[in-house]
């Protein structure tokens, strides 16, 4: 029984999702992350510069780590100096996470550098594939959210008075 075109369609997106996850997770981390920052430290630190102050739950959601996966993370971007865990003085038990200035000035560098990288890239195209690339990428991030709500939305709390 021949393959139905939506089959088709959902193993070419496998296919280029992979290329494309696998050329982004692992491009020279010393040209994209700067100061040693791996892959996964760099992601945290996006989130917080997106988000502002967070508590430890729902920066693993928006993560989509769990959450000793990403204490992990936290205490080697802490003990860079980078971030800056507290407790909230209302309850104990709950820990917030925050950038420091050095963690915005490393954010800074590595947006920078990446941006310089995806600027590299859309040269390549005209500006009407390069609307349509991110008409189409906005689409599918918007589907895949409608089939998986749960991926983003991470712990209910945050800091009141942040981002």
């Amino acid at each position: 029984m021949p393959k139905d075109r939506l089959t088709r369609q959902a193993e070419e997106l496998d296919r280029l999702l992979t290329s494309l996850i696998k050329r982004y997770q692992f491009r020279d981390r010393h040209t994209i992350c700067c100061d040693q920052v791996t892959v996964s430290q760099c992601y945290v630190l996006k989130t917080l510069g997106e988000h502002g102050t967070l508590v430890m739950n729902r920066l693993a959601g928006l993560m989509c780590l769990g959450l000793s996966s990403l204490t992990r993370v936290v205490d080697e971007l802490e003990r860079k100096r980078y971030v800056l865990r507290r407790r909230l003085p209302a309850d104990r038990r709950v820990c917030c996470v925050e950038l420091t200035p050095g963690g915005k000035e490393v954010l800074k560098r590595i947006e920078e550098m990446i941006r310089r990288s995806e600027r590299e890239v859309l040269e390549r195209l005209s500006d009407t594939e390069r609307r349509g690339l991110l008409a189409g990428l906005a689409k599918l991030e918007e589907a895949h959210a409608a089939c998986n709500p749960t991926a983003r939305r991470g712990g209910s709390l945050k800091i009141v008075g942040t981002k």
